[in-house]
Protein backbone atom coordinates (compact mmCIF):
# COMPACT_ATOMS: atom_id res chain seq x y z
CA UNK A 1 0.00 0.00 0.00
CA UNK A 2 0.98 3.57 -1.15
CA UNK A 3 1.22 6.29 2.00
CA UNK A 4 1.04 9.76 0.55
CA UNK A 5 0.78 13.09 2.74
CA UNK A 6 -1.20 15.80 1.23
CA UNK A 7 -2.03 19.14 2.91
CA UNK A 8 -5.83 20.49 3.80
CA UNK A 9 -7.16 22.04 0.12
CA UNK A 10 -4.62 20.58 -1.58
CA UNK A 11 -5.53 19.68 -5.11
CA UNK A 12 -4.32 16.27 -6.28
CA UNK A 13 -3.55 15.30 -10.17
CA UNK A 14 -4.77 12.20 -11.50
CA UNK A 15 -3.76 9.82 -13.50
CA UNK A 16 -0.10 9.37 -15.41
CA UNK A 17 2.42 11.71 -14.22
CA UNK A 18 0.33 12.90 -11.47
CA UNK A 19 -0.25 12.35 -7.10
CA UNK A 20 -2.70 9.22 -7.97
CA UNK A 21 -3.46 6.72 -10.02
CA UNK A 22 -6.64 5.73 -11.79
CA UNK A 23 -7.05 2.69 -9.67
CA UNK A 24 -6.17 4.92 -6.13
CA UNK A 25 -8.40 7.45 -7.08
CA UNK A 26 -11.61 4.98 -7.63
CA UNK A 27 -10.87 3.32 -4.33
CA UNK A 28 -11.35 6.47 -2.67
CA UNK A 29 -14.44 7.37 -4.98
CA UNK A 30 -15.88 4.57 -3.62
CA UNK A 31 -15.98 5.57 -0.10
CA UNK A 32 -16.48 9.43 -0.58
CA UNK A 33 -19.89 8.86 0.77
CA UNK A 34 -19.24 7.70 4.40
CA UNK A 35 -16.73 10.68 4.30
CA UNK A 36 -17.85 14.04 5.96
CA UNK A 37 -19.35 17.00 3.26
CA UNK A 38 -16.90 19.06 1.87
CA UNK A 39 -14.10 16.78 2.79
CA UNK A 40 -13.60 16.06 -1.08
CA UNK A 41 -14.68 17.60 -4.59
CA UNK A 42 -14.05 16.24 -7.74
CA UNK A 43 -12.97 17.88 -11.09
CA UNK A 44 -11.22 16.75 -14.18
CA UNK A 45 -8.68 14.21 -13.22
CA UNK A 46 -8.29 16.28 -9.96
CA UNK A 47 -9.38 15.25 -6.69
CA UNK A 48 -9.34 18.59 -3.75
CA UNK A 49 -9.68 17.82 -0.38
CA UNK A 50 -11.29 20.26 2.21
CA UNK A 51 -10.53 22.00 5.60
CA UNK A 52 -10.07 17.95 6.88
CA UNK A 53 -7.05 16.74 8.55
CA UNK A 54 -6.47 12.97 9.42
CA UNK A 55 -6.09 10.16 7.29
CA UNK A 56 -8.33 8.18 4.69
CA UNK A 57 -7.17 4.56 3.85
CA UNK A 58 -7.99 1.98 1.02
CA UNK A 59 -6.87 -1.37 -0.31
CA UNK A 60 -4.59 0.81 -2.25
CA UNK A 61 -3.39 3.97 -0.82
CA UNK A 62 -3.54 5.42 2.52
CA UNK A 63 -3.40 9.52 2.53
CA UNK A 64 -2.67 11.45 5.55
CA UNK A 65 -3.89 15.09 5.57
CA UNK A 66 -2.32 17.99 7.30
CA UNK A 67 -3.12 21.61 8.39
CA UNK A 68 -1.98 24.24 5.95
CA UNK A 69 -0.83 26.88 7.91
CA UNK A 70 1.25 29.61 5.83
CA UNK A 71 3.38 30.93 9.09
CA UNK A 72 6.30 29.17 10.79
CA UNK A 73 8.64 26.07 9.53
CA UNK A 74 6.64 24.33 6.63
CA UNK A 75 7.86 20.58 7.18
CA UNK A 76 5.30 17.33 7.40
CA UNK A 77 6.76 16.56 10.48
CA UNK A 78 6.43 19.75 12.04
CA UNK A 79 2.63 20.44 10.77
CA UNK A 80 1.87 16.78 12.12
CA UNK A 81 3.41 17.44 15.53
CA UNK A 82 1.25 20.96 15.33
CA UNK A 83 -1.78 18.53 14.64
CA UNK A 84 -1.31 15.77 17.16
CA UNK A 85 -0.66 18.94 19.93
CA UNK A 86 -4.12 20.73 18.53
CA UNK A 87 -6.13 17.47 18.90
CA UNK A 88 -4.55 16.73 22.37
CA UNK A 89 -5.75 20.09 23.66
CA UNK A 90 -9.17 19.63 21.99
CA UNK A 91 -9.23 16.38 24.00
CA UNK A 92 -8.96 14.10 20.71
CA UNK A 93 -6.49 12.60 21.87
CA UNK A 94 -5.24 10.91 25.48
CA UNK A 95 -1.88 12.44 26.08
CA UNK A 96 -1.34 13.68 29.07
CA UNK A 97 0.49 16.83 28.08
CA UNK A 98 1.19 18.83 25.66
CA UNK A 99 4.18 19.98 24.10
CA UNK A 100 6.58 19.51 21.00
CA UNK A 101 6.28 15.83 19.83
CA UNK A 102 9.81 13.72 20.24
CA UNK A 103 11.42 13.10 16.53
CA UNK A 104 10.22 9.60 16.58
CA UNK A 105 6.51 10.62 17.08
CA UNK A 106 6.59 13.62 14.54
CA UNK A 107 8.22 10.98 11.70
CA UNK A 108 5.21 8.62 12.48
CA UNK A 109 1.90 8.67 9.98
CA UNK A 110 -1.24 9.87 11.55
CA UNK A 111 -2.82 6.68 11.43
CA UNK A 112 0.19 4.81 13.68
CA UNK A 113 0.04 7.96 15.93
CA UNK A 114 -4.07 7.19 16.65
CA UNK A 115 -3.31 3.86 17.20
CA UNK A 116 -0.48 4.40 19.38
CA UNK A 117 -2.68 6.81 21.18
CA UNK A 118 -5.57 4.06 22.08
CA UNK A 119 -2.56 2.02 22.71
CA UNK A 120 -1.33 4.02 25.33
CA UNK A 121 -4.57 5.09 27.01
CA UNK A 122 -5.17 1.07 27.26
CA UNK A 123 -1.81 0.91 29.45
CA UNK A 124 -2.96 3.66 31.37
CA UNK A 125 -6.07 2.10 32.13
CA UNK A 126 -4.47 -1.41 33.02
CA UNK A 127 -2.15 0.48 35.45
CA UNK A 128 -5.44 0.82 37.70
CA UNK A 129 -6.90 -2.54 37.17
CA UNK A 130 -8.34 -4.94 34.28
CA UNK A 131 -11.83 -5.15 34.19
CA UNK A 132 -12.98 -8.63 35.76
CA UNK A 133 -16.70 -9.48 36.07
CA UNK A 134 -17.77 -12.78 37.89
CA UNK A 135 -19.15 -15.21 35.65
CA UNK A 136 -20.70 -19.01 36.67
CA UNK A 137 -18.53 -21.85 35.81
CA UNK A 138 -19.20 -25.58 36.38
CA UNK A 139 -16.35 -27.60 37.11
CA UNK A 140 -15.30 -30.67 39.11
CA UNK A 141 -12.94 -29.91 42.08
CA UNK A 142 -11.24 -31.64 45.27
CA UNK A 143 -13.19 -29.47 47.49
CA UNK A 144 -16.63 -28.24 47.60
CA UNK A 145 -16.19 -24.17 46.01
CA UNK A 146 -19.94 -22.86 45.70
CA UNK A 147 -22.80 -25.05 45.35
CA UNK A 148 -22.63 -29.24 44.76
CA UNK A 149 -24.37 -30.31 41.59
CA UNK A 150 -25.19 -33.39 43.41
CA UNK A 151 -27.50 -34.94 40.19
CA UNK A 152 -25.22 -34.37 37.99
CA UNK A 153 -21.90 -35.00 39.89
CA UNK A 154 -22.98 -38.77 40.82
CA UNK A 155 -23.90 -39.12 36.68
CA UNK A 156 -20.01 -37.50 36.05
CA UNK A 157 -18.00 -38.45 38.70
CA UNK A 158 -19.61 -41.81 39.69
CA UNK A 159 -16.07 -43.32 38.75
CA UNK A 160 -14.00 -41.15 40.68
CA UNK A 161 -15.36 -40.09 44.42
CA UNK A 162 -12.07 -37.82 44.56
CA UNK A 163 -13.69 -34.84 42.60
CA UNK A 164 -17.19 -32.83 43.41
CA UNK A 165 -19.06 -30.97 40.80
CA UNK A 166 -19.61 -27.62 42.07
CA UNK A 167 -21.11 -24.63 40.48
CA UNK A 168 -19.48 -21.77 41.73
CA UNK A 169 -18.85 -18.06 40.64
CA UNK A 170 -15.11 -16.77 39.86
CA UNK A 171 -13.91 -13.28 38.62
CA UNK A 172 -12.90 -13.13 35.01
CA UNK A 173 -11.33 -11.21 32.19
CA UNK A 174 -13.25 -12.88 29.59
CA UNK A 175 -15.97 -10.67 29.40
CA UNK A 176 -18.15 -7.88 27.00
CA UNK A 177 -15.91 -5.52 27.40
CA UNK A 178 -12.40 -7.24 27.29
CA UNK A 179 -13.41 -8.76 24.19
CA UNK A 180 -14.57 -5.36 22.54
CA UNK A 181 -11.05 -4.05 23.82
CA UNK A 182 -9.37 -7.20 22.17
CA UNK A 183 -11.79 -7.00 18.85
CA UNK A 184 -10.65 -3.45 18.33
CA UNK A 185 -6.78 -4.17 18.79
CA UNK A 186 -7.08 -6.64 16.14
CA UNK A 187 -8.51 -4.11 13.71
CA UNK A 188 -5.64 -1.81 14.60
CA UNK A 189 -2.85 -4.04 14.26
CA UNK A 190 -4.25 -4.60 10.38
CA UNK A 191 -4.16 -1.34 9.65
CA UNK A 192 -0.84 -0.13 11.30
CA UNK A 193 1.35 1.06 8.31
CA UNK A 194 4.67 1.01 10.74
CA UNK A 195 6.60 -2.98 12.43
CA UNK A 196 6.94 -0.66 15.45
CA UNK A 197 3.14 0.26 15.64
CA UNK A 198 2.46 -3.26 14.72
CA UNK A 199 4.57 -4.89 17.53
CA UNK A 200 2.83 -2.90 20.32
CA UNK A 201 -0.56 -3.19 19.29
CA UNK A 202 0.76 -7.22 19.28
CA UNK A 203 2.10 -6.45 22.82
CA UNK A 204 -1.06 -5.74 23.95
CA UNK A 205 -3.09 -8.52 22.56
CA UNK A 206 -1.08 -11.03 24.51
CA UNK A 207 -2.05 -9.11 27.45
CA UNK A 208 -5.62 -10.39 26.35
CA UNK A 209 -5.01 -14.24 25.80
CA UNK A 210 -7.31 -15.40 28.06
CA UNK A 211 -10.29 -13.45 26.21
CA UNK A 212 -12.06 -14.94 23.43
CA UNK A 213 -12.34 -13.22 20.10
CA UNK A 214 -15.43 -11.57 18.56
CA UNK A 215 -16.57 -9.13 16.13
CA UNK A 216 -18.03 -5.99 17.65
CA UNK A 217 -19.69 -2.67 15.77
CA UNK A 218 -20.04 0.88 17.14
CA UNK A 219 -23.15 -0.14 18.55
CA UNK A 220 -22.34 -3.02 20.94
CA UNK A 221 -19.73 -1.04 22.32
CA UNK A 222 -21.41 1.93 23.13
CA UNK A 223 -24.06 -0.37 24.58
CA UNK A 224 -21.37 -1.41 27.57
CA UNK A 225 -22.58 0.51 30.40
CA UNK A 226 -19.49 2.10 32.35
CA UNK A 227 -19.84 2.64 35.82
CA UNK A 228 -18.39 4.29 38.48
CA UNK A 229 -15.78 1.19 39.08
CA UNK A 230 -14.27 1.08 35.75
CA UNK A 231 -14.66 4.55 34.75
CA UNK A 232 -10.79 4.63 34.96
CA UNK A 233 -11.39 3.23 31.46
CA UNK A 234 -13.94 5.71 30.10
CA UNK A 235 -11.62 7.60 27.98
CA UNK A 236 -9.97 4.37 26.35
CA UNK A 237 -14.01 3.24 25.42
CA UNK A 238 -14.67 6.27 24.00
CA UNK A 239 -11.36 6.37 21.83
CA UNK A 240 -12.32 3.05 20.79
CA UNK A 241 -15.78 4.04 19.29
CA UNK A 242 -14.26 6.60 17.76
CA UNK A 243 -11.87 4.68 16.12
CA UNK A 244 -14.72 2.03 15.06
CA UNK A 245 -17.18 5.06 14.20
CA UNK A 246 -13.94 6.20 11.66
CA UNK A 247 -11.86 3.82 10.89
CA UNK A 248 -14.03 0.43 10.31
CA UNK A 249 -17.55 2.00 8.78
CA UNK A 250 -17.31 -1.52 6.77
CA UNK A 251 -18.10 -3.24 9.94
CA UNK A 252 -21.52 -1.29 10.29
CA UNK A 253 -22.75 -0.87 6.78
CA UNK A 254 -20.93 -3.05 4.84
CA UNK A 255 -19.47 -1.45 0.82
CA UNK A 256 -16.47 -0.90 -0.69
CA UNK A 257 -13.32 -1.63 1.93
CA UNK A 258 -11.92 1.63 3.19
CA UNK A 259 -11.90 3.77 6.35
CA UNK A 260 -11.27 7.28 7.56
CA UNK A 261 -10.67 9.31 10.87
CA UNK A 262 -11.19 13.11 9.61
CA UNK A 263 -11.21 16.13 12.06
CA UNK A 264 -13.18 19.36 10.86
CA UNK A 265 -10.20 22.00 11.38
CA UNK A 266 -12.67 24.80 11.40
CA UNK A 267 -13.92 23.32 14.14
CA UNK A 268 -10.57 21.98 16.13
CA UNK A 269 -9.33 25.21 15.98
CA UNK A 270 -12.37 26.93 17.46
CA UNK A 271 -12.13 24.21 20.00
CA UNK A 272 -8.55 24.89 21.28
CA UNK A 273 -8.98 28.27 20.91
CA UNK A 274 -12.09 28.62 23.09
CA UNK A 275 -10.57 26.24 25.51
CA UNK A 276 -7.14 28.35 25.77
CA UNK A 277 -9.26 31.07 26.72
CA UNK A 278 -11.31 29.18 29.25
CA UNK A 279 -8.51 28.06 30.97
CA UNK A 280 -6.34 31.79 31.29
CA UNK A 281 -9.60 33.44 31.96
CA UNK A 282 -10.39 30.85 34.52
CA UNK A 283 -6.65 31.18 36.41
CA UNK A 284 -6.46 35.12 36.42
CA UNK A 285 -9.95 36.11 37.40
CA UNK A 286 -11.48 32.80 38.94
CA UNK A 287 -14.99 32.31 38.98
CA UNK A 288 -15.80 35.57 37.92
CA UNK A 289 -16.25 34.64 34.43
CA UNK A 290 -17.27 32.04 33.01
CA UNK A 291 -16.68 30.65 29.07
CA UNK A 292 -19.05 28.79 26.94
CA UNK A 293 -18.12 27.17 23.52
CA UNK A 294 -20.74 27.09 21.04
CA UNK A 295 -23.35 29.13 23.01
CA UNK A 296 -25.37 30.55 25.10
CA UNK A 297 -28.22 29.36 22.16
CA UNK A 298 -31.18 31.85 21.28
CA UNK A 299 -32.93 32.71 18.82
CA UNK A 300 -32.67 35.78 16.47
CA UNK A 301 -36.45 36.15 16.08
CA UNK A 302 -39.66 35.00 18.19
CA UNK A 303 -38.97 31.38 16.70
CA UNK A 304 -36.36 30.26 14.34
CA UNK A 305 -32.76 31.45 13.44
CA UNK A 306 -30.80 29.69 16.23
CA UNK A 307 -27.49 32.02 17.00
CA UNK A 308 -24.72 30.16 18.82
CA UNK A 309 -21.58 31.93 19.55
CA UNK A 310 -18.45 30.37 18.78
CA UNK A 311 -16.84 31.81 21.94
CA UNK A 312 -18.48 33.61 24.84
CA UNK A 313 -17.07 35.08 28.14
CA UNK A 314 -19.83 35.77 30.70
CA UNK A 315 -20.02 37.66 33.94
CA UNK A 316 -22.92 36.82 35.72
CA UNK A 317 -25.91 36.86 33.65
CA UNK A 318 -24.22 39.17 31.53
CA UNK A 319 -22.26 38.14 27.97
CA UNK A 320 -19.21 40.53 28.51
CA UNK A 321 -17.16 39.24 25.27
CA UNK A 322 -17.88 37.35 21.95
CA UNK A 323 -15.09 35.77 19.81
CA UNK A 324 -16.05 33.79 16.48
CA UNK A 325 -13.16 31.93 15.21
CA UNK A 326 -12.33 31.38 11.14
CA UNK A 327 -10.24 29.28 10.08
CA UNK A 328 -9.05 30.97 6.69
CA UNK A 329 -6.51 33.03 5.62
CA UNK A 330 -7.10 37.17 5.99
CA UNK A 331 -6.20 39.58 3.18
CA UNK A 332 -6.04 42.68 4.97
CA UNK A 333 -4.97 43.84 1.23
CA UNK A 334 -8.62 43.63 0.25
CA UNK A 335 -11.94 45.48 1.22
CA UNK A 336 -12.47 45.76 4.70
CA UNK A 337 -9.18 44.26 5.75
CA UNK A 338 -10.72 40.83 4.36
CA UNK A 339 -13.15 40.89 6.47
CA UNK A 340 -16.44 39.30 4.59
CA UNK A 341 -19.34 41.48 5.00
CA UNK A 342 -21.51 38.05 5.80
CA UNK A 343 -19.20 37.64 8.96
CA UNK A 344 -19.66 41.65 9.89
CA UNK A 345 -23.41 41.11 9.96
CA UNK A 346 -23.27 38.05 12.14
CA UNK A 347 -21.63 39.74 14.86
CA UNK A 348 -23.67 42.60 14.73
CA UNK A 349 -26.41 40.16 15.40
CA UNK A 350 -24.61 38.98 18.18
CA UNK A 351 -23.99 42.36 19.47
CA UNK A 352 -27.79 43.20 19.29
CA UNK A 353 -28.82 40.06 20.07
CA UNK A 354 -26.33 39.28 23.81
CA UNK A 355 -26.49 42.77 24.31
CA UNK A 356 -22.90 42.69 24.10
CA UNK A 357 -20.59 45.78 23.32
CA UNK A 358 -16.88 43.70 22.77
CA UNK A 359 -16.50 41.28 19.76
CA UNK A 360 -13.64 39.81 17.47
CA UNK A 361 -12.94 37.89 14.47
CA UNK A 362 -10.04 35.57 14.84
CA UNK A 363 -7.82 34.57 12.38
CA UNK A 364 -5.00 31.91 12.00
CA UNK A 365 -1.44 34.58 11.14
CA UNK A 366 -0.04 34.55 8.23
CA UNK A 367 3.37 36.33 6.65
CA UNK A 368 1.20 39.52 6.26
CA UNK A 369 -0.53 39.64 9.53
CA UNK A 370 1.36 38.89 12.00
CA UNK A 371 -0.07 37.54 15.73
CA UNK A 372 -2.37 40.12 17.16
CA UNK A 373 -4.67 43.27 16.66
CA UNK A 374 -5.12 43.73 12.99
CA UNK A 375 -8.14 46.35 12.80
CA UNK A 376 -11.45 47.69 14.52
CA UNK A 377 -14.61 48.31 13.56
CA UNK A 378 -17.19 50.39 15.38
CA UNK A 379 -20.51 49.35 14.51
CA UNK A 380 -23.03 51.92 13.77
CA UNK A 381 -25.82 50.07 16.36
CA UNK A 382 -27.32 52.18 19.09
CA UNK A 383 -24.77 51.03 21.66
CA UNK A 384 -21.65 51.74 18.85
CA UNK A 385 -20.44 47.82 19.70
CA UNK A 386 -16.53 47.55 18.49
CA UNK A 387 -15.33 44.76 16.55
CA UNK A 388 -11.81 43.67 16.76
CA UNK A 389 -9.75 41.60 13.95
CA UNK A 390 -7.07 39.75 15.92
CA UNK A 391 -5.15 36.87 14.42
CA UNK A 392 -3.30 34.14 16.84
CA UNK A 393 0.09 32.08 15.70
CA UNK A 394 -1.39 28.68 15.53
CA UNK A 395 1.86 26.86 16.50
CA UNK A 396 1.54 28.90 19.32
CA UNK A 397 -1.97 28.05 20.04
CA UNK A 398 -1.27 24.10 20.15
CA UNK A 399 1.85 24.55 22.02
CA UNK A 400 1.87 27.76 24.06
CA UNK A 401 0.37 29.18 27.64
CA UNK A 402 -1.19 32.49 28.14
CA UNK A 403 -3.31 34.67 26.71
CA UNK A 404 -2.77 35.22 23.34
CA UNK A 405 -0.97 38.50 21.89
CA UNK A 406 -3.87 41.53 21.23
CA UNK A 407 -6.67 39.24 23.54
CA UNK A 408 -6.96 41.96 25.82
CA UNK A 409 -8.61 44.54 23.32
CA UNK A 410 -11.55 42.26 23.47
CA UNK A 411 -11.92 40.47 27.11
CA UNK A 412 -12.79 41.83 30.14
CA UNK A 413 -10.01 44.33 32.24
CA UNK A 414 -9.11 41.72 35.36
CA UNK A 415 -5.66 43.03 35.58
CA UNK A 416 -2.57 42.40 33.75
CA UNK A 417 -2.90 39.35 31.25
CA UNK A 418 0.64 37.49 31.04
CA UNK A 419 2.49 37.27 27.83
CA UNK A 420 2.08 33.98 26.03
CA UNK A 421 5.33 31.47 26.35
CA UNK A 422 6.15 28.12 24.48
CA UNK A 423 6.85 25.15 26.68
CA UNK A 424 9.30 22.59 24.75
CA UNK A 425 7.78 19.27 26.87
CA UNK A 426 6.98 16.37 25.03
CA UNK A 427 3.60 15.14 24.12
CA UNK A 428 4.08 11.41 24.82
CA UNK A 429 5.38 9.55 27.53
CA UNK A 430 8.77 8.22 27.13
CA UNK A 431 7.60 4.76 28.62
CA UNK A 432 3.62 5.40 27.02
CA UNK A 433 3.53 2.38 24.27
CA UNK A 434 6.77 -0.15 24.29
Amino acid sequence: MKALTFRERDTARIGSGGDLTEAQADSIGRIAERLPNGALSWGHRTLRFGPFCGVIQTPQVALELLPKVERGPQASEDMRSMLVAMLARAGELGAKRVGQAALGQQSSHLLDIFIEDFCNQVKEALRSGAITRYSEKTESLNAIRGRLQLTDHLRTNALDRSRLLCRFDERSIDNAYNRALKAVLRMLRGLALSARTRTIVASFLHRFEDVADVRIGTRDLDALPLDRTIRHWRAAFRNASQLLTGLFPDVRTGGAPGSALLFNMERLFETVLGRRIRRECQTLAGRKLSVALQGPQTNLATSGFQLRPDISITHGDGVEAILDAKWKRLEKDKPNSGVASADAYQMNAYADRYRCNSLALVYPATADCPPGRVTSFVLMTATRPVLEVLTIDVRELAFGNGMPAGFDAVLPSTGEWPQTSVRSVSLWDDSSVR
